[in-house]
Order: structure tokens, then C-alpha cells, then sequence
């Protein structure tokens, strides 16, 4: 009996994961930061799902992935995250 997951959920952890590497990559300085852009992009990613799933909005889906609304509200994140860390 192995754990599974939803593929939506599988999706979105794959797509803020991204999120979180490609952040780092380009202004990612210690290891430290590849930690915390990845907890960022998630916690961002899932805000923008659980807030347009609120708010009954969508844009692009990708079954049950809000693609967009999540993508932006990852990076916002990821932008918070980089200027509280300076």
C-alpha cells in the first residue's frame, strides 16, 4: 500500500516546485534559499487555488489546477519572499 495523491495535487506541487527552482536559479544565493523559495512558491501556489476556488473564478484550468490565478499568486510569493530575505 504505497501513498497516492491526486493527480491535480501531484500537478500543482510539480508546477510550484518549478516555480520555486527557476526563482532560485536566477536570484537564489545559498542553499538556504532554495528551502524557502520552494516553501514560498507552494504556499502561494495553493492560496491561489483555495482564493479563486472561493471566489468561483478562473481563468485556464488544467482539470481542477487554476493554472494562472495559482502561477501569479506563486510568484507574488516568491517576490515577498526574496525582499523579506534581503
Amino acid at each position: 500500500m504505497g501513498l497516492t495523491l491526486a493527480p491535480s495535487l501531484l500537478f500543482s506541487l510539480l508546477l510550484a516546485s518549478l516555480y520555486g527552482a527557476v526563482f532560485h536559479f536566477i536570484w537564489g544565493k545559498r542553499w538556504r534559499d532554495l528551502v524557502l523559495y520552494w516553501i514560498a512558491a507552494i504556499v502561494g501556489f495553493a492560496m491561489g487555488q483555495a482564493l479563486f476556488e472561493f471566489l468561483g473564478l478562473s481563468f485556464y484550468m488544467i482539470g481542477q489546477v487554476r493554472v494562472v490565478e495559482a502561477t501569479v499568486l506563486s510568484w507574488i510569493c516568491l517576490l515577498v519572499a526574496r525582499w523579506l530575505n534581503v
